[in-house]
């Protein structure tokens, strides 16, 4: 059992899972119209003809983009566009034209994620700095692209990006502890699982801070209805059919939508801190949750799961302060999923059901989210070291 190295996998103790250099702010030359039109979503979606205008946008050339930057670039707004076409109207489309469909399942294909919005579009490669010198955090950040604009949707967003910045230090606390763990050396553990805890109280500490500037009534109305997906949602029962996509052969396609579950880092935190859900249908959605996920932050996690047992060697050594550490971070990974559980209530559940596409019962990925979000942080208290 070999300790990973984030480095391996194109994470950074700096950057996280974030790329490493600023956002592309604009296509390369060749698809200009559909950068422009990205730009204008919010104002376009006022209008009554969305679609419309989508389907006359000239074709999308993705022989044109140029470097992983642009392809990113072209993921988020094809995502935002796709989005935007399904939900712009009272009644779902049941079939995206070619012209979007095509050029999104083929950019999809580059990027290694299905062709619908998932969080590395919606998230991690939406942002810019506003003082270019400045820390990638709440304060010095905007998005690149937005639904309809405004406070909410920015901060709901902005919030995790500072959260995915902060947890470079914890995954690389990960690779610490596992090169800790498979030397047998037990004070070099224990500074790694120091650096964890730091990490991970400051990643909270974002995360408590959503309130500060997105309102639930306008979160729920204003922001969820644009992210949602194309599975177990009950106005699009057959899926998706995308036109011009010679592989799904005709067949409606039932994505899930885009969530904070396909984040990376929550399961890297179990992974290295052991923290195992029961087998049920829970389990299986968190895996199916990577399919959404770059592939290079699957292997990632795949490989702190295979790795050497930093739960194994805390109860070998048993010295309390590392134990004491350890379960902290099995903790605050605990207040990670009650904190979420809290805001699912706040957000979603006490807000009533009324907008097209957007029922209360079910999480924008297509699950009952307060079952499974209660599951989650039961099943994450339980173990600790004892």
């Amino acid at each position: 059992m070999k300790p990973v190295k984030i480095a391996d996998f194109g994470i950074s103790e700096e950057f996280g899972y974030l790329p490493h250099h600023d956002p592309a702010q604009s296509l390369s030359p060749g698809n200009e119209a559909w950068d422009e039109f990205g730009k204008e979503i919010p104002k376009l979606l006022m209008g009554s003809d969305f679609r419309k205008r989508v389907q006359e946008l000239p074709p999308f050339k993705v022989e044109a983009l140029n470097g992983e930057s642009d392809i990113n670039r072209a993921m988020m707004i094809l995502s935002y566009i796709g989005q935007s076409y399904q939900w712009s109207d009272n009644k779902p489309a049941t079939t995206l034209p070619k012209v979007l469909a095509l050029p999104w399942f083929q950019v999809g294909k580059m990027v290694g994620r299905p062709p619908i919005l998932s969080y590395q579009s919606y998230a991690s490669d939406n942002w810019r700095r506003l003082d270019p010198r400045g820390p990638i955090e709440c304060g010095n950040i905007a998005l690149l692209q937005c639904f309809l604009g405004g406070q909410d949707e920015e901060w709901f967003i902005l919030i995790h990006i500072d959260i995915e910045k902060k947890a470079g230090k914890a995954l690389k606390a990960i690779e610490d502890a596992q090169a800790a763990t498979s030397n047998r050396d037990a004070d070099a553990l224990e500074i790694a699982l120091e650096n964890l805890r730091s990490s991970l109280a400051a990643m909270y500490q974002v995360l408590c801070r959503m309130p500060e500037r997105c309102d639930p009534y306008i979160y729920f109305h204003r922001v969820r209805p644009y992210i949602f997906g194309w599975r177990n949602n009950p106005s699009l029962p057959d899926g998706v059919v995308y036109e011009g996509v010679d592989e799904y052969k005709g067949v409606g396609q039932k994505f899930r939508g885009e969530t904070g579950a396909q984040s990376a880092i929550i399961p890297a935190m179990d992974g290295v801190l052991g923290i195992e859900h029961e087998r049920d249908e829970l389990r299986e959605y968190l895996m199916e949750m990577r399919t959404y996920m770059p592939p290079a932050h699957v292997k990632f996690i795949e490989a702190v799961e295979a790795g050497p047992s930093v739960r194994t060697f805390v109860k070998e050594i048993s010295r309390p302060t590392i134990t004491s550490l350890f379960n902290t971070c099995v903790e605050i990974v605990g207040d990670f999923r009650a904190k979420h559980l809290e805001y699912a209530g706040t957000y979603i559940h006490a807000q009533a059901q009324a907008t097209p596409g957007n029922p209360s019962a079910v999480g924008t990925g297509g699950t009952p989210f307060m079952v499974y979000l209660r599951k989650h942080r039961d099943e994450t208290r339980k173990q600790l070291i004892v």
